[in-house]
């Protein structure tokens, strides 16, 4: 039985005798079972609105040592839930019933694209994009896979004349970097699995300064969507271990896109620039 599923069967075997505050603590790791593991204490007393010292008792009602025992149990579940090598041997599974690659990966994308269109609040991105607009200076940041992201979307926005900068890792780590943003300044954080947490604690240090996040992330349940003011997610589902990456660039391509319909006379300055750019041949071919 994994430990999942014997968290799972020793709350439901308790239920009947917890005391009322208990069985709303109960209620809520039964809803919540991946994010759980996430959670400190602090954060789940204030989901539940229960003491700190209700939750511990919670978790000796449950066999576990305290709260960090039941905490670290769930956390290795999470962890182990599949590992690389089993998503491997998924795939060979799947490339042997269907030998076409490019049609298994091209099918796999379209369903993460379909799902993630899906799955992103119409109001979230709407907001994204106003925060966007009216940030003084933007920051991209991330790390592995979610570095690329960033650039990219730093990029991006600077074709179209935004004040958007990359922080690439150095000497500060991005936590430092984020005391020195200013009021208007705005925050943009790719966040997908495996997590960092040097990205995760510098949007936290982000909110806590009242600064504006925008968060890309993989699931609901991402530690990120804790301090993120906007927070869109994206599903990156592969037949391989790592992050599938067209759902995350249709996303981001959509932004722009918005963007270029809402700030139009931003939009026209930077194609002219751009148009005038193309034309020198020192440059370019066309």
């Amino acid at each position: 039985m994994s430990d999942q599923k014997e968290f799972e069967n020793r709350i439901i075997q308790a239920l009947p005798q917890l005391p009322n505050n208990q069985k709303e603590i109960a209620n809520f790791f039964l809803e919540h079972k991946d994010i759980a593991a996430l959670l400190s204490i602090h954060e789940v007393s204030k989901r539940v609105n229960v003491s700190e010292a209700t939750i511990v008792r919670f978790a000796q009602s449950l066999g576990y040592k305290g709260y960090k025992d039941l905490k670290s149990r769930l956390s290795v579940s999470l962890e182990n839930r599949i590992s690389p090598v089993e998503k491997y041997q998924q795939a060979i599974t799947q490339k042997d019933s269907t030998p076409d690659v490019l049609n298994l990966v091209a099918q796999n994308v379209a369903e993460n694209i379909n799902d993630t269109i899906h799955s992103i609040d119409p109001q979230q991105f709407s907001n994204a994009v106003d925060t966007i607009i009216k940030a003084n200076s933007i920051y991209c940041i991330g790390l592995e896979l979610s570095y690329h992201f960033a650039l990219i979307f730093t990029y991006m926005l600077r074709m179209y004349a935004y004040d958007a900068h990359h922080f690439n890792p150095g000497i500060l780590k991005f936590k430092e970097r984020v005391a020195y943003l200013k009021k208007n300044d705005i925050l943009i954080a790719f966040s997908f699995s495996p997590y960092s947490r040097e990205t995760i604690e510098a949007v936290e240090y982000a909110q806590k300064r009242g600064l504006q996040v925008i968060a890309f992330t993989d699931t609901k349940v991402a530690p990120i969507r804790e301090y993120a003011t906007h927070c869109l997610h994206i599903k990156t589902d592969n037949i391989m271990f790592s992050n599938s990456l067209g759902s995350v660039t249709v996303v981001l391509n959509a932004i722009i896109t918005e963007l270029n319909f809402r700030d139009s006379e931003r939009t026209l300055r930077a194609l002219k620039i751009i148009e005038e750019n193309i034309k020198d041949e020192r440059y370019f071919i066309i």
